[in-house]
C-alpha cells in the first residue's frame, strides 16, 4: 500500500472523530488526534497556508509557542517513557481532545478541497459546545450551522453532547444529498461502529 502524509493524517482524522462521539477511551483518542494534527500543521507550514495555530495566537494575543505548550499537554507523556518511566499525569482531561481535533479539522479543511463527513461535521459540534472561542468575524456561518443542527448542545452535560455528535454523524453519513455533494469526501476508512454510542 502506497500512503500519503495527507491520506495518513485524514484516516487519524477520522478515527479519532468517530472515536470521541463514540465515548471511547479519551488517551488514545487524544494519541491519534495529536499526530493527525502534527502531521496537518507541517502539511500547512509546507504549502505555506495559513494554520489553525497561527489564528489562535493572532486571535488570543499569545506567542505560537504559548499556544503549543497548552495545546501539547500530555502529549509527550503519552508518548514516551525513556527519561520519566515513573512519572504520573495528574490532571488529564478529556476535553483537551476537542481541541487538538478542532486544529487538525480545520487545517485539513484548508488543505484538501473535499472533507469526509467527519470533518465537515466537527467544527459545527465544536462551536456548538464552545460558541465562546468563535476567534473571527468570519466564522459566524459555523456557529450558525451548529444551532442549527445541534441545538443547545453548549448547555448539555458531555455525555450527551459526544451522543449528539455521534447521531449527527450517522445521519450525515446516510443522507444521499450530503454524501453525494462534491465537497463531501467519499473515501470511507470502513463503517461508523455502531449507530448509538
Amino acid at each position: 500500500m502506497q500512503i500519503s502524509k495527507l491520506e495518513a493524517a485524514r484516516r487519524q482524522l477520522i478515527t479519532s472523530i468517530r472515536l470521541l462521539f463514540e465515548d471511547a477511551d479519551s488517551i488514545s483518542i487524544y494519541t491519534l488526534a495529536h499526530a493527525s494534527s502534527e502531521v496537518l500543521d507541517a502539511l500547512c507550514k509546507n504549502e505555506g497556508k495559513l494554520r489553525f495555530r497561527e489564528q489562535m495566537s493572532s486571535a488570543n494575543k499569545m506567542s505560537e509557542k504559548a499556544i503549543n505548550r497548552i495545546a501539547s499537554h500530555g502529549r509527550n507523556f503519552f508518548k514516551h517513557a525513556d527519561r520519566d518511566p515513573d512519572a504520573v499525569l495528574d490532571d488529564f482531561d478529556d476535553t483537551l481532545n476537542d481541541h487538538v481535533l478542532i486544529a487538525a479539522t480545520m487545517d485539513y479543511s484548508v488543505l484538501a478541497s473535499s472533507k469526509p463527513m467527519e470533518v465537515q461535521l466537527y467544527p459545527l459540534w465544536y462551536f456548538g459546545v464552545y460558541p465562546e472561542k468563535l476567534m473571527l468575524p468570519d466564522m459566524q456561518h459555523i456557529k450558525d450551522a451548529a444551532d442549527q443542527m445541534l441545538p443547545g448542545l453548549a448547555a448539555q452535560p458531555r455525555k450527551k453532547q459526544k451522543a449528539a455528535g455521534h447521531s449527527a454523524l450517522v445521519c450525515s453519513l446516510r443522507d444521499k444529498t450530503l454524501m453525494d455533494h462534491p465537497f463531501t469526501d467519499k473515501a470511507r476508512i470502513g463503517a461508523i461502529c455502531s449507530t448509538k454510542p
